[in-house]
């Protein structure tokens, strides 16, 4: 089993967790070619796909979602502010499979639990994804804080996608307007490399070993500056990359590298 980031960033999130034959897609942040072109780069046809999971109707996460689901079959699950919203846009006119997430659902043998995530969307959610190896794996994004929702949500998870959106100086000394700098900033906005790595912190603390980051700013952060940052920090903390944790940083746009749940 293994995790594979199709594109991550302000521009496009989309995520894919399973074998060469069978998982799951959570978001579909790009177009359809896109879409084909990053699957063939893992070496995973588009057929394996059996759901997708959709964390909040933000553009950078369903711009591909409706083409996607409906050229392939694939059943679509949300909350249902996301659903309800993304129905308002016109979406799933297709003749979609579409689903309301109320609790933890079973998907191509993965149980999928939604918790709550703060963002300035209808009803953002991340997920818990238990797998029948007994591995667990947590996909967060697109989060103002790490509320109490979310920690009981990636509590326990073996492997996390976690978000390091921005780095404070590189974003209030950018170009950004002040009421978008503070939208980012806000409660309900993205999480920092300060917040992403004392949230790191209380994973490793809870068993968690592997970390990626990932929808990082173009504008407002670089990978290395995300990666050095949590590092620098867990060091302070006596914890040693390589012996309590790995952590990597997500390219924007796939590179077909593929990261084995262990």
């Amino acid at each position: 089993m293994f995790f594979y980031s199709l594109c991550s960033s302000s521009d496009g999130n989309s995520s894919y967790l399973g074998s060469l034959t069978n998982g799951l897609l959570f978001d579909a942040g790009l177009g359809i070619r896109s879409f084909q072109r990053a699957m063939a780069l893992a070496g995973v046809p588009p057929e394996a796909v059996k759901a997708i999971f959709v964390t909040h109707e933000h553009t950078d996460h369903v711009s591909g979602l409706d083409l996607i689901s409906a050229r392939y079959g694939i059943p679509v699950y949300g909350s249902r502010g996301t659903i309800g919203t993304l129905m308002e846009k016109g979406f799933f006119k297709r003749g979609q499979e579409v689903h309301i997430l109320d609790g933890p659902v079973e998907a191509a043998g993965y149980l999928v639990t939604p918790f709550p995530t703060p963002h300035d969307s209808a009803e953002s959610t991340g997920f818990h994804v238990d797998t029948e190896s007994g591995r667990s794996v947590g996909i967060c994004t697109d989060l103002g804080y790490p509320s109490e929702e979310v920690m009981r949500g990636l509590y326990g998870c073996d492997f996390v996608l976690m978000e390091s959106n921005y780095d404070r100086k590189m974003l209030l000394n950018g170009s950004y307007p002040p009421f978008l700098k503070q939208r980012i900033r806000s409660r309900n906005g993205h999480l920092s490399n300060d917040q992403c790595a004392q949230t790191l912190e209380q994973l490793i603390c809870g068993g968690a070993t592997q970390f990626v980051l990932g929808h990082l700013s173009k504008e407002n952060n670089r990978p290395e500056i995300a990666l050095g940052h949590a590092r620098a920090y867990l060091a302070e903390k006596s914890m040693k990359a390589g012996r309590d944790y790995t952590a990597d940083v997500l390219p924007c746009v796939t590179e077909g590298r593929r990261f084995e749940i262990r």
